[in-house]
């Protein structure tokens, strides 16, 4: 008797593991809200914000992951209510990543990054320079 309980509580144990979880159990607000536009009129993405818009429509999101509704609904949502403003384009992503870590730069730190990246440049520009007349010269030597 004992064999057979424990055989069936290891099918059901086994049966259970195997079933695909649904999709809104593991989904999370960020998963979502890194293919939405920040509705504030900074340039960030809505996993960034932390503006009182941002947070709303995040606590929003919530709500719809706990209705059990699937990314692709969510921001289908989003997109019906809100148009074409709630959806990110590549572009606004990278310009809310760069101003993400920029924001807080000063005229200091502006001149200080680009002074280094000049400095590279012109450095590039001069081992290239260099490494072509070497080659050059072995060329004409030849």
């Amino acid at each position: 008797m004992n064999k057979e309980v424990s055989l069936i509580f290891f099918l059901l144990l086994t049966v259970y593991c195997l079933l695909p979880a649904s999709s809104s159990y593991a989904l999370t607000v960020q998963e979502v809200a890194t293919d939405l536009a920040c509705p504030c009129e900074c340039p960030l993405v809505l996993e960034d914000c932390n503006m009182s818009c941002g947070l709303d429509w995040k606590d929003q999101i919530g709500q719809m992951i706990s209705q059990g509704k699937t990314k692709e609904e969510i921001i289908k949502y989003f997109i019906d209510k809100y148009g074409d403003a709630a959806r990110i384009t590549p572009v606004q992503r990278i310009k809310g990543k760069f101003f993400k870590y920029t924001r807080a730069f000063d005229t200091m730190d502006w001149t200080i990054f680009w002074t280094v990246i000049g400095i590279w440049l012109i450095g590039v520009f001069i081992g290239v320079y260099i490494l072509t007349r070497r080659l050059l010269s072995k060329k004409v030597a030849r």
